[in-house]
């Protein structure tokens, strides 16, 4: 945020001097017991940063694979990543797959059966999301990933039931398992279901497994010449990587969310272009998105920088209309108020700023120096 940032450098660095001794956590374990699988799952929770302090709700990622502590704590620093500037915050849930969620076979077994993913996507649907539901503040809108053979997993759960996930993030799936079963499940939902709203992302890399690599391209010829037009998919293959890239969930949330990424062109909207573009882009995922708070002191700073004085007020008080409990976002108004020589104005600011948090010292001390 430019030099609006440096303002909070003093307070950053007390911070962290008085956090150095403590033990960084990325999230916490939680259990379900599972009447369906018959015992026990495991998974973790990774939530937003203020998720305590609000009653905002949130989308949620599903994670397979999160017994492995890299990929849990990879996926948990790509959403706190993103959800800085690019994408909306989401809660992380990432699940064991050790134990009796161990048995999530995607392949038809010699009777044509699926017994595993089958029984697994009813654990999903009939327990763990009602559970999800009820236990943290979600909107509904749910993202499912998972990688190599769970990622057959994934896309097994999208192909039988698309409805249960908004979107589906599949790394490295190991199609020679059973292609032949995936790609005519995959052909039969594009041939029936046209009215499909999905997202997909799957992705491989140039050193991956020939397991993947064999079969990809006949999944992929599918994906460009017979996915319905509801469907909006992409497949990526990462150069220099091997089994499951670690950017895989970085590239399908940017894809998921590109909309509310504010680029060079969005950034010269007026305040009306704005609120119009995310209005529109809230009512496609059905739920409320706002530009993050971060981008738009930027383009205030710029704005006021270049002294155009009354386009950074439109823009910060569009600020503080979306982000109205920050103390740092009424002070920025009430600095460019006062810059611009709008004294009272600029006032008004900074004691809804002091209200917020009493003992901000740059809002007290250019309100002092205003009241002289």
């Amino acid at each position: 945020m430019r030099h609006f940032t440096l303002l909070l450098c003093a307070s950053f660095l007390v911070q962290i001097n008085l956090t150095a001794q403590e033990n960084v956590t990325i999230g916490k374990y939680r259990k379900i017991a599972s009447t369906i699988l018959e015992g026990e799952v495991s998974y973790m929770e990774h939530l937003p940063d203020g998720y305590g302090g609000a009653d905002k709700t949130y989308p949620v990622v599903l994670l397979m694979n999160a017994q492995n502590s890299s990929t849990f704590a990879n996926a948990a620093a790509t959403i706190d990543h993103l959800s800085s500037e690019r994408i909306p915050d989401l809660i992380l849930i990432g699940i064991s797959n050790t134990g009796v969620a161990e048995k999530t076979w995607a392949c038809p077994d010699a009777s044509g059966n699926v017994t595993g993913a089958a029984k697994f996507s009813r654990f999903l649907e009939e327990e763990l999301l009602p559970e999800i539901k009820k236990s943290y503040r979600t909107n509904g809108y749910k993202i499912f990933m998972g990688e190599s053979n769970a990622g057959l997993l994934v896309l097994y759960s999208f192909l039988n039931s698309p409805g249960l996930f908004h979107a589906y993030v599949v790394a490295s799936p190991m199609f020679a398992w059973c292609p032949d079963f995936f790609f005519n499940k995959t052909k039969s939902l594009f041939e029936t279901s046209s009215a499909l709203k999905n997202k997909l992302y799957v992705s491989y890399g140039d050193l991956d497994y020939v397991e993947v690599t064999s079969n990809i391209h006949a999944f992929e010829d599918i994906l460009n010449n017979q996915s319905p037009i509801g469907l909006k998919a992409q497949l990526d293959l990462i150069k220099n990587c091997g089994h499951v890239p670690q950017v895989t969930l970085n590239n399908a949330l940017l894809f998921f969310f590109s909309e509310c990424t504010m680029t060079a062109e969005r950034k010269q909207f007026s305040v009306q272009e704005i609120e119009t573009h995310f209005e529109i882009i809230s009512k496609e995922y059905g739920f409320t998105v706002y530009p993050k708070e971060g981008i738009l002191i930027d383009m205030a700073a710029d704005l006021k920088n270049s002294k155009q004085y009354n386009k950074a007020i439109d823009l910060l008080n569009y600020l503080v209309s979306v982000y109205p409990n920050s103390a740092m976002n009424h002070y920025v108004l009430g600095l460019t108020l006062y810059e611009k020589g709008d004294i009272a104005s600029a006032k008004g600011s900074l004691n809804e700023s002091l209200r917020i948090d009493s003992n901000f010292i740059r809002a007290k001390q250019l309100l002092a120096r205003l009241s002289k």
